[in-house]
């Protein structure tokens, strides 16, 4: 932790910034208690924040933490002050509830401050040298407990004059900048070059261009030591960009940040004990670096994971494996078993004594029987936050200013690495648990001053002042377009103050000069020159694979193709290169946690209906219905999405299960109405219309009454979109299981003798409206029916027939730039296969070339 103001040696006098760590080698301060936070929260059920808990455990623990930072640091004694003179009022109601919380921690405090309150407290003369502060270094805006500690310091060594700074105050940008960034009578000057702003394509640019600037400016006569970086993200980042340039940092910690891995692994195998447990943590466990297997095989399971296959096919060849991965995936209910659960998962770990050490406290908290406490097993888990070390600060170095610190020295030449939104001035952050006009009130009767989002904007902005103010010929803003993730990022809020003080400048983005645009002899760094480029090549409007097979790409134990499935067709039908990567297994796999989306929504209610109206069974009445929904539901959300049992879904799944009741009383007239006789649900359908194998699996095959066949798909969307692509004869799914049944395979004991040769007529039952869409019959009776025609699919079929005509010959059309508009307006159907890869994107082509 450093301290918002500076020291200076008394040997050498060199004036720097203090921290905790040097502060506690000179009082002999003693080492300091951790706080549990968490685990005090959970063992008091405190009435203010007791239902946040219960439902955001993690961020309740992270708000109430940052609210308790904010008390202790605005006492200047760093012990729970005095709130009686505070009325009866919510602010006394919430201060109250965060005194009673750090009076539990035991007299520990955050990182840094307990030093501080060990030096608040030490008499004088019991330092092992002097340490004198520097006149003008405390942070105006520094919390009231800084301040004390600087008082504290001053008290016993007095003080020392800081070194001559920079008188610059020229009638240039940098100049009236430094005159008052936020000044009202701030007089703009012409554009000049004493600030310079350039856009780059992201991070890695800015910190590439950033070290290749600072090698230009050595190389012009400018000390190393007189050029800064400042940078709110990690400086390992920078670190190697000014490696390869060869020029020396001077700031850098003196190891890399080291996370909690144990700490981490623990806390995910008892997340994965608790259900419903999230894909994201099962996933991390995947990759942890605790687990026995290869980096490698853990990439592989993590995939399957996020794609939906927790087994963990990767993990086949391996039996201990395979048992430990059982084990993780295995929930608890009760402390024996989770004790048993938690002895088998780390007895294969490599580190397994370390994990049973850092375990101890969860293992306290268990009972000999009963229901496990989760919030108490949790806290007990404690992750300690990632560490580095100490900056390891040479004179000769170009200078490292972390962003949320004053400069620890001056400088002619400032590059700003990241000057992106949030950052410069930083984004202020209200107060976790307080109204503004609650600090207000909190300050005038208690003294006791924290920070609220004014107080926290105003930090912002004397510290971005601050460190402008610490340059005295030039400072260079780099803005990166785009994030490491490819989204685009704005630039810094102080690109604004920085235009106001241009003269004419009415747009900041005007200020911004984009390096790709320039020239390179015109670039303010050395560059390589680069052979010129080939005259780019057509985009291609088809890719041959030699005439191989392409339909033979995936096959069976026995060398067999695999066949291929409806939804695998329309994909081809739409973008015959998605289809290809998809049966090469190279489709884009985006991670991110669990969502209710279209296709989760979709299995939940399949589910359900195949679970209510069972083959060869009368329909149940409508209140027999009802009351077999929720179970079957239930068991849905355990199969398809174990996310949504968890308390903060309930909304979404109180409105999904309603929907899916009013779908299925829909369905349940409809099916009387017809006097339809389920044959089967779940269906599974293997023909050859085509020339190709294609394997589906029909949702409900119904007889009628005249001992025609209706196969019926369950859609969870509404009736509009795919009754005009029906209209349009671009509906291609449903068709396809009366071909197959047309030209069938049949297997043993299929369950299709009644299907077999009979009149068969297909039909969509839209879930969302009870829309009920036929082809081959008009459905007399039923409600929203409607017969489509018997050329719903004839468009998709011409050409379905041609795309696998062409992959059989190792051919793969690619779309292009009008297919999109094409498919929703001629097709009516949305695309979405072809924003399933950026590939795709990549591979379009003009429609006219």
């Amino acid at each position: 932790m450093f301290y918002p103001f500076e020291v200076a040696d008394v040997r050498s006098h060199v004036q720097y910034r203090l921290t905790d760590t040097r502060l506690a080698e000179l009082s002999l301060a003693p080492r300091p208690d951790v706080m549990a936070i968490g685990k005090t929260i959970a063992a008091y059920k405190e009435p203010v924040w007791a239902e946040s808990f219960v439902n955001a455990p993690a961020e309740t623990i992270a708000a109430i933490s940052s609210a308790l930072h904010d008390l202790i640091v605005a006492t200047t004694d760093l012990c729970p002050p005095n709130v009686a003179d505070l009325p009866d009022c919510r602010p006394k109601l919430h201060l109250s509830a965060l005194i009673r919380l750090w009076d539990r921690q035991n007299g520990a405090l955050p990182d840094g401050l307990a030093t501080t309150r060990h030096v608040l407290e030490l008499p004088h003369g019991e330092f092992l040298t002097a340490l004198p502060v520097v006149e003008g270094s405390l942070d105006s805006n520094a919390p009231a407990a800084m301040r004390a500690l600087y008082d504290r310091l001053l008290a016993e060594f007095g003080s020392v004059a800081p070194p001559p700074r920079s008188t610059r105050r020229k009638n240039d940008i940098l100049g009236v900048l430094q005159s008052g960034l936020i000044a009202p009578n701030l007089r703009p000057v012409p554009q000049d070059t004493s600030i310079e702003v350039f856009g780059l394509r992201d991070p890695d640019a800015c910190a590439d261009f950033a070290a290749a600037r600072s090698r230009a400016l050595i190389e012009s006569g400018v000390r190393a030591r007189d050029i800064a970086v400042l940078t709110a993200g990690d400086p390992q980042d920078l670190a190697t960009a000014f490696a390869a340039q060869g020029v020396p940092l001077s700031g850098l910690p003196e190891m890399r940040s080291t996370r909690d891995v144990v700490g981490e692994t623990l806390l995910h195998i008892l997340l994965a004990k608790r259900a419903p447990t999230p894909a994201m943590v099962l996933a991390s466990l995947a990759l942890s670096p605790l687990m026995p297997w290869a980096a490698q095989t853990g990439c592989d399971l993590a995939e399957d994971i996020m794609d939906g296959r927790f087994r963990g096919p990767s993990l086949d060849s391996t039996a201990d494996y395979r048992n430990l991965w059982d084990d993780i995936r295995q929930p608890a209910s009760s402390a024996p078993q989770l004790r048993v659960l938690l002895d088998k998962i780390f007895d294969p770990l490599p580190d397994a004594t370390a994990m049973q050490t850092r375990a101890a406290p969860v293992f306290a908290t268990l009972g000999a029987d009963g229901p496990l406490d989760w919030d108490a097993i949790l806290s007990a888990s404690v992750v300690a936050p990632t560490k580095a070390g100490d900056p390891n600060r040479n004179l000769q170095g170009v200078s490292l200013w972390p962003a949320h610190e004053t400069p620890w020295r001056a400088c002619k030449h400032l590059i700003i690495v990241d000057f992106n939104d949030g950052n410069y001035p930083a984004r202020p952050r209200p107060n976790a648990m307080f109204l503004d006009s609650e600090v207000e009130q909190i300050a005038a009767l208690t003294a006791v001053q924290m920070r609220g989002r004014t107080e926290n904007l105003s930090h912002s902005l004397a510290l971005f002042e601050r460190q402008l103010s610490a340059v005295s010929d030039s400072v260079t803003c780099l803005v990166a377009y785009r994030s490491l993730d490819g989204s685009r990022v704005p630039p810094a809020a102080g690109l604004s103050l920085v235009a106001r003080a241009v003269d004419g400048m009415n747009n900041a983005s005007d200020l911004v000069v984009d390096i790709a645009q320039l020239a390179p002899a015109d670039w303010p760094v050395a560059h390589h020159p680069l052979a010129p480029l080939a005259p780019p090549a057509p985009a291609p409007k088809a890719l041959s694979f030699g005439g191989r097979d392409l339909l033979s790409l995936r096959l069976d134990e026995t060398g067999t193709a695999l066949p291929q499935s409806p939804s695998r067709l329309e994909t081809l039908l739409v973008s015959p290169l998605a289809w290809f990567l998809a049966e090469l297994g190279a489709g884009d796999m985006s991670w991110g946690p669990e969502t209710l989306d279209v296709m989760t929504k979709g299995n939940i209610a399949h589910h359900v209906f195949e679970h209510v109206f069972l083959p060869q069974t009368p329909l149940p009445d409508e209140d027999t219905l009802r009351a077999a929904i929720p179970p079957a539901f239930e068991d849905a959300l355990r199969r398809n999405a174990p996310f949504l049992r968890a308390p903060t879904w309930e909304l979404e799944c109180t409105t999904l299960e309603r929907d899916i009741t009013t779908a299925a009383l829909r369905w349940r007239s409809d099916l009387m109405a017809l006097d339809a006789n389920i044959l089967g649900n779940e269906t599974w359908l293997h023909g050859d219309p085509h020339g190709i194998l294609i394997r589906g699996k029909a949702d409900t095959i119904l007889r009628l009454p005249d001992d025609k066949i209706l196969i019926i798909d369950y859609k969870k969307s509404g009736t509009a979109g795919r009754r005009k692509r029906m209209e349009k004869g671009w509906d291609l799914q449903i068709g396809l299981y009366r071909d197959m049944l047309a030209r069938a395979t049949r297997l043993n004991d299929d369950g299709l003798d009644d299907v077999i040769g009979a009149d068969i007529a297909i039909a969509y039952f839209l879930m969302n409206d009870g829309g009920l869409l036929s082809s081959g019959m008009t459905l007399s009776g039923a409600a929203n029916a409607r017969d489509m025609g018997p050329d719903i699919g004839v468009e998709a079929n011409t050409l379905l027939v041609e795309r696998i005509k062409d992959v059989g010959a190792g051919h793969i059309q690619l779309n292009t730039t009008d297919d999109h508009d094409f498919f929703v307006k001629q097709a009516g159907f949305p695309p979405y296969t072809l924003g399933a890869s950026p590939i795709i994107a990549a591979f379009l082509h003009e429609a006219n070339q």
